[in-house]
């Protein structure tokens, strides 16, 4: 009986103080809401002096200087990708050599000097390329390009002689989705923060003109005369073909609610996507045929059983190059509308992001490893042997030690969790080692054993990482990509609180010796173990991570709101406030550094400049810095360096200082 009364009463302390704690949390949001994201001079008078308090703080560190100049000289390697070919045989992909950001460049042959198209003074005007399609006929290319990481696509042309010219161009605008209809017009979405709708452009009268628009989330995929093929987005994991008839405009819906992705036009009147309408529950995607003119199911035209990343149809050849992916690597396999396989090229063990092809079955495509600086290969449909395009200097760096893992981890349901492990050489298991636990965005997306500079970095300074690819993150199948939608989250949370487990339970590290990073939806899933499991590691850093889901959702960008909401919970429910770090912060007990983009369309800033300030009202030891000139991420080679340096310094003074 004493126990028990002894029990409630310490439950009564306990509920007594989680209630003051929640109040006072609402007092200081209450407050802060009044000027947050209103009253800009005040804003900015927070923002910099919250940066100057940051700088200060890590600059001052014994490991800022050393930091700063190793990162300078790794992030400032030259990097490449986006490959693409046209019909005439000119390859051309983005390339950053020693500038500020990447630029357009081409090449008329394999290993042909590179000749840059964008300007350089872009790099000055805070410009930076966000996507560039090819026109087949290569006379022209269209370049979306962004400002200070904002997203907001302008469109502008470059002729195939050099000559270029703005056609789209307003700073609250977001033109992107580029689907050529002919040499003349092209279709493509507008988007601002409230809408999302189909237009066309001409560009010889410089019209543009509303073709289709919804209520959902739609993509256009593909075009083929008379019709156009596009993709309604429920949430991330659930979508709906449909195709637009031009002369009517009418509608006319191709499948069911499902998973339907990368969808195009096949040559022979049949579409082509990647699909889970032919999978069961625990089986993967895989590629079908779907009959516009029919009533019957999606027909199956390629089962690899694998992860299928993305593919690219050949019309004319009647054929399609696929990118698999086998536990985060890449495979390229190629097939006939039969289903028949054809010769595709082979590449050592590395990671394909990237893949385009032209008209005569030419094709191109982004390649890289753990220790391998990015190349672009050309291939040839039912062709073995491939040529290199382009590659970049690794600057006589050795990264030949940089060795990864594929290991598997029980979550605390048993189930087995996939996960990418970096070891420094001669590690031992003392549990004493310096460890990050590094939590991808998305949600889904996936920790691939790619090329990263960084990586040796930490790996020279005795660092172990781990990049968990927790339920919710693609490569796995769709079921395991759905496994985090609503209450789901949770199971995910726990995968990732797990990551965390694993490293101590086989005496690699301990929670004094244990990072967690993360940014975008990594970083929220940084800001949800702090407040649920602080007693597990010793730092974290969040990057541009939620803390509050529902105000996440209705602040900034809100045209896939619904499909948050299928994601994470109607906004105003208890599943997303119980989902919200924000609501918990009192329960943070250890250093965390959070970080913002001013120009975030995905990550509204408000919502981490909003927990930055009640973390510091609740006198917890956090650090905040908000870059005034980018977004999602730094936009430059400068901003991309600084941010790695700061990271890297908060993590050495928490975990190596001592």
């Amino acid at each position: 009986m004493v126990f028990f009364r002894l029990f409630l009463a310490i439950l009564c302390l306990w509920t007594l103080a989680s209630r003051a704690d929640s109040q006072q949390i609402e007092a200081i949001l209450k407050e802060a809401d009044t000027w947050i994201i209103s009253d800009t001079a005040r804003i900015h008078a927070y923002i910099d002096s919250c940066n100057k308090a940051t700088d200060s703080r890590l600059k001052s560190s014994r490991f800022w200087n050393d930091t700063y100049r190793d990162l300078s000289f790794l992030m400032g390697i030259d990097n490449l990708g986006q490959p693409q070919i046209d019909n005439t045989g000119r390859i051309y992909f983005t390339m950053r050599i020693t500038g500020q950001i990447e630029h357009l460049f081409y090449v008329d042959e394999p290993l042909g000097w590179p000749r840059q198209l964008t300007p350089n003074n872009w790099a000055e005007e805070g410009l930076n390329i966000y996507y560039f399609e090819v026109h087949p006929s290569g006379d022209f290319v269209l370049v979306g390009v962004m400002k200070h990481g904002s997203e907001k696509h302008n469109i502008w042309l470059f002729n195939r002689d050099g000559g270029f010219r703005p056609l789209l161009t307003d700073p609250n605008i977001g033109y992107s989705n580029v689907v050529f209809k002919s040499r003349d017009e092209f279709y493509l979405m507008v988007s601002t923060d409230t809408s999302r709708q189909l237009c066309i452009y001409s560009i010889p009268k410089g019209t543009l003109r509303l073709v289709h628009r919804e209520r959902e989330w739609i993509d256009i995929s593909d075009h083929e005369p008379g019709r156009l093929l596009c993709t309604r987005w429920f949430s991330f994991s659930e979508s709906q073909l449909f195709m637009i008839d031009e002369r009517t405009g009418k509608t006319k819906n191709l499948t069911g609610r499902g998973y339907f992705a990368s969808a195009a036009f096949a040559g022979d009147g049949k579409i082509i996507c990647i699909s889970d309408a032919l999978s069961k529950s625990d089986e993967m995607n895989k590629l079908v045929l779907i009959d516009p003119a029919g009533k019957s199911k999606p027909a199956l035209l390629y089962d690899p059983r694998l992860e299928i990343d993305n593919f690219v149809a050949v019309p004319r050849a009647r054929a399609c190059i696929s990118l698999l992916n086998r536990d985060g690597y890449s495979e390229i396999a190629a097939i006939d509308l039969a289903g028949k396989p054809l010769i595709a090229p082979s590449n050592e063990p590395g990671v394909i992001s990237e893949i385009s092809a032209n008209d005569f079955g030419e094709f191109v495509y982004s390649y890289n490893a753990p220790n391998r600086p990015n190349s672009i290969f050309l291939g040839r449909l039912d062709l073995k042997s491939k040529e290199k395009v382009a590659e970049v200097t690794d600057f006589g760096f050795d990264f030949s030690g940089v060795d990864v893992q594929v290991v598997k981890y029980r979550s605390k349901d048993g189930s087995l969790i996939p996960a990418l492990l970096y070891l420094p050489k001669d590690i031992r298991k003392n549990a004493d080692n310096p460890a990050l636990v590094i939590y991808h965005g998305g949600p889904p997306d996936q920790s691939r054993p790619g090329f990263q500079r960084n990586v040796a970095f930490a790996l020279a300074k005795g660092f172990i990482l781990m990049f968990p690819n927790v339920r919710g993150s693609t490569g796995y199948g769709a079921a395991y990509e759905r496994a985090d939608n609503l209450e789901g989250r949770f199971k995910a949370l726990e995968d990732a609180v797990a990551a965390l487990d694993f490293l101590t339970d086989e005496k690699y590290s301990n929670p004094s010796k244990i990072g967690i990073w993360g940014g975008s939806y990594g970083g929220y899933t940084v800001n949800f173990i702090a407040v649920t499991a602080p007693e597990k590691f010793a730092c974290a850093v969040s990057e541009v991570g939620v803390a509050d889901v529902d105000y996440g959702n209705t602040h900034g960008d809100v045209t896939f709101q619904q499909g948050w909401e299928l994601e994470f919970g109607p906004i105003g429910s208890k599943l997303t406030r119980d989902l919200s770090p924000i609501f918990k912060a009192g329960a943070i007990k250890r250093p965390i550094f959070l970080t913002a983009g001013y120009n975030d369309p995905r990550v509204f800033a408000g919502d981490p400049r909003r927990f930055g300030y009640l973390l510091s009202k609740l006198g917890k030891d956090v650090i905040y810095y908000e870059s005034l000139t980018s977004g999602h991420w730094g936009t430059s080679k400068q901003q991309v360096i600084e941010e790695f340096t700061r990271a890297y310094v908060f993590f050495q003074d928490h975990l190596l200082g001592k």
